[in-house]
């Protein structure tokens, strides 16, 4: 068994965080040609308690937001290449039911009326079904005045591949991936790292991309976006094998009733228990207010056991074929007041991703290739400006 490779003291480029962000961004910059790369992580790449852990995320361009909407398009066209990176498919295309209610407010998702909207506009093919129709087509039991929207272009990422695919990429390219090696501080002048352990890289770019820790290593600086801690539950359910093959990947649109936010989602079976039962995943799309937290470390890593119910409440009785809850996560977001991301260049030498807002793996080649050319002193490929750090809703 090889020891490994000591830290060095001084490097290209460091990445804070080894999750979805830090991850893509080093095997951007492993494509082009930057070997000289450290990614430093406090835990274990993609671990249980970040929010990158899992097997799916959806993509889609089915959004109310005609800005979120060309930027889908164009992570879709990064998706593509990074498939033919791979040499393996990343994603899995099988379409996304919006249904629900329609009324005229945006929720952190958007609207089934601002996404038909956005895809006439945008040219985005869809089908307009009404409840009878879903319920014929799916195991769903829509109430009577629902409406739903069908993107047949959407899917699933397979996220634990895609991680697996960035980090043999970035291993290839001689990047140190390294393990359980929190960081301390950034220096002042964004020129280094300090480790828990006493250790220094200097760095001519850091690029931050610790997700809700963030707040943590910026706060020192001045330089912290303000966010909000959001404890996000989502789990596994089996579901009768007759019909495991009709379940889509689906969104539900409900107002909020009491302490009921009414947002819930889900996926096709993608996956089975060790004992080859199928299984869905869905989650809960909003989190109480009184379990919102500024500090990352203050979040409840337990499932809050009225989110369980309600989460169960949901799929018992809105779902067909539901037999079981095998598994229940519950995921860290980091959210912006404006459930936009934070992706810019902080100082000439730090550049930062925060804010994924539960979104940010349907772009995760967009950020990376963003972050990638920041730390190479070069402006993304496309106008970001949505995601500034400068802008009113994320200024503390």
């Amino acid at each position: 068994m090889t020891s490994p490779a000591p830290i060095p003291a001084q490097t290209s480029v460091v990445i804070v965080g080894g999750g979805m962000a830090g991850l893509s961004c080093a095997a951007s910059l492993a494509r082009s040609g930057i070997t000289d790369v450290v990614l430093v992580e406090a835990q274990t790449l993609a671990h249980a308690k970040a929010s990158s852990f899992g097997e799916t995320r959806m993509f889609r361009e089915m959004y109310s937001d005609p800005v979120l909407c060309r930027l889908a398009q164009e992570a879709n066209r990064l998706w593509r290449k990074e498939e033919t990176h791979a040499g393996e498919t990343l994603r899995q295309t099988h379409g996304l039911l919006f249904y629900g209610e329609s009324w005229n407010e945006e929720t952190i998702e958007g609207s089934i009326p601002g996404a038909r909207r956005v895809m006439d506009d945008q040219g985005i093919p869809y089908e307009a079904l009404n409840a009878a129709e879903i319920a014929a087509r799916f195991p769903l039991k829509p109430k009577a005045e629902f409406t739903g929207l069908f993107e047949p272009t959407a899917g699933a990422v397979r996220s634990d591949k895609v991680i697996a695919h960035w980090i043999r990429t970035a291993r290839n390219a001689g990047h140190q991936l390294i393990e359980h090696s929190p960081v301390s501080s950034i220096d002042a002048d964004g020129g280094g790292v300090r480790l828990e352990n006493g250790h220094h890289i200097a760095a001519d770019q850091v690029v931050v991309a610790c997700g809700i820790w963030s707040q943590l290593l910026l706060a020192p600086l001045g330089l912290a976006p303000k966010l909000e801690i959001w404890p996000m539950l989502w789990a596994h359910y089996t579901v009768d094998p007759n019909l495991a093959d009709r379940y889509p990947q689906w969104f539900c649109f409900q107002q909020e009733r009491g302490d009921d936010g009414g947002l819930y989602y889900g996926f096709p079976v993608l996956s089975r228990t060790e004992d080859g039962r199928p299984r869905i995943k869905s989650g809960i799309d909003w989190a109480p207010k009184e379990l919102r937290v500024a500090e990352p470390n203050a979040m409840s890593s337990e499932p809050p056991p009225r989110l369980v119910e309600l989460l169960d409440h949901f799929l018992f009785n809105n779902l067909e074929g539901v037999q079981e809850r095998v598994e229940t996560v519950i995921s860290p977001y980091s959210m912006t007041s404006d459930v936009n991301f934070v992706l810019d260049r902080l100082t000439p030498k730090l550049s930062l991703f925060a804010g994924g807002s539960g979104q940010s793996f349907k772009f995760a080649p967009l950020i990376g290739d963003s972050l990638a050319r920041l730390a190479r002193g070069e402006q993304p490929a496309v106008d970001l400006s949505c995601w500034s750090h400068q802008r009113q809703a994320v200024r503390p």
